[in-house]
């Protein structure tokens, strides 16, 4: 990698297998491998909506009827997309990401995601470290070592990362990026069909071949449209990365017509606004560690009222059940006019149980939230610490003393 001011931008692209396949693999890690089918069960109408690399070493293609694929594959695996599991891997691989530069954008593909490494240059001088880096905080996040390219573009880095393998990436330099191009098929272009079609008429099979074409001789037989794809054959990516961000709150809101004064009609409302906020984090792979409860008044002040969780909670239920015993203890004066309910302290919601507790999702969480979670839910009794105690007797019920956790 050089250095100073005239350097070329480094792009990363990170590719890993479709987050449905990675969440599958979390959740039943068995499944790694064998071939597996996801978009629905085999009988089902439905098409395939990804496929493991066995099954695809079998011919399964994406789009491929059910039906087709069990023909293919007879001894593959087929399940339904998780929606909820496969947001919780995406949000958790940009999250990770993210963590290590502000400069990430999420890719076309489920499973790529780009970063702009020039400001980490100062930090990673050593490229082939800031890379090896990349991959344990992948890997460590959901578990998958992640295919790297590094290029001058968007597209080529995409390109690169697409011939990487787990572990190994392809860096392609700026002098090079030509000449890595020329030999590959131009089917990797973004072309439409009938540019396509009119491509292969000429016999431009390759991107080199469409290379030796001079700038102005493609415009003046494709048109200006056209000259975003030479200028691809070339290397040369106009986008920039749209950098994404984190969610730093969810909430949801609802007028209360006519105004309440109860806690039971309040309760109501607010398991409704729960499911609404639900919803959000799951859509997005979050979960929230506090949540506030805004209650406006009539001709009073407004009722603030906040609970904080040991573990990032998604679901309904978990928030609610949360929010409700602060609820039957407000004291209302007015009326109120408002519900607010707000979810802050957002993180992935990939960090769930340990593997003595085993929640649908497979997601594994540190020990410590576990017994914060277990004392919560069922008393802090339910949870203990022992001492072991070497100055008395060597009789366990001397020896072994138990305190809170």
């Amino acid at each position: 990698m050089t250095h100073g001011k005239s350097r070329d931008p480094d792009i990363c692209c990170v590719r890993t297998p479709h987050p449905s396949l990675v969440a599958a693999w979390l959740q039943t890690p068995a499944l790694r491998s064998r071939p597996l089918i996801l978009g629905g069960l085999a009988h089902e109408r439905g098409s395939v909506t990804t496929a493991s690399a066995e099954a695809r070493a079998q011919g399964v293609v994406e789009g491929m009827s059910l039906n087709q694929a069990q023909q293919f594959a007879p001894d593959a695996v087929f399940q339904p997309v998780d929606e909820e599991a496969t947001a919780r891997v995406r949000q958790s691989l940009l999250s990770i990401l993210h963590r290590i530069t502000p400069d990430v954008a999420p890719g076309q593909d489920p499973g790529c995601a780009f970063l702009q490494l020039d400001r980490l240059a100062l930090r990673w001088p050593d490229r082939s470290q800031l890379l090896a880096a990349i991959t344990r905080a992948v890997d460590g996040a959901i578990r998958v070592t992640p295919a790297i390219g590094v290029a001058s573009s968007m597209f080529v880095s995409e390109v690169a990362a697409e011939r990487a393998t787990a572990g190994a990436p392809v860096i392609v330099e700026p002098e090079k990026t030509r000449a890595f191009l020329a030999r590959l098929p131009i089917d990797l272009l973004p072309l439409d069909d009938d540019l396509r079609e009119y491509l292969e008429l000429l016999g431009l099979k390759t991107i080199g071949r469409l290379q030796a074409i001079s700038r102005p001789a493609f415009r003046r037989q494709f048109g200006l449209k056209a000259l975003d794809i030479y200028d691809l054959a070339l290397g040369n990516d106009r986008r920039r990365l749209r950098p994404w961000r984190p969610a730093v709150r969810i909430e949801a809101s609802e007028p209360l017509e006519p105004p309440v004064d109860n806690t039971q009609a309040l309760q109501f409302i607010a398991r409704a606004l729960a499911e609404r906020v639900s919803a959000s984090l799951l859509s997005q792979g979050l979960g929230t560690r506090a949540v506030r409860i805004a209650l406006d008044q009539e001709s009073a002040p407004v009722l603030l009222i906040e609970t904080r969780f040991a573990y990032p909670v998604t679901t309904a239920a978990e928030l609610f059940d949360g929010i409700r015993p602060r609820l039957l203890r407000v004291s209302i004066i007015a009326p109120l006019e408002r519900i607010t309910l707000r979810a802050g302290r957002l993180e992935p919601a990939y960090i769930r149980q340990p593997g003595l507790l085993i929640r649908r999702d497979g997601f594994q969480e540190s020990i410590a939230d576990a017994v914060a979670r277990l004392q919560e839910e069922y008393g802090s009794s339910v949870v203990q610490r022992a001492e072991v105690r070497s100055d008395t007797a060597p009789l366990p019920d001397h020896r072994i003393l138990w305190k809170p956790a």
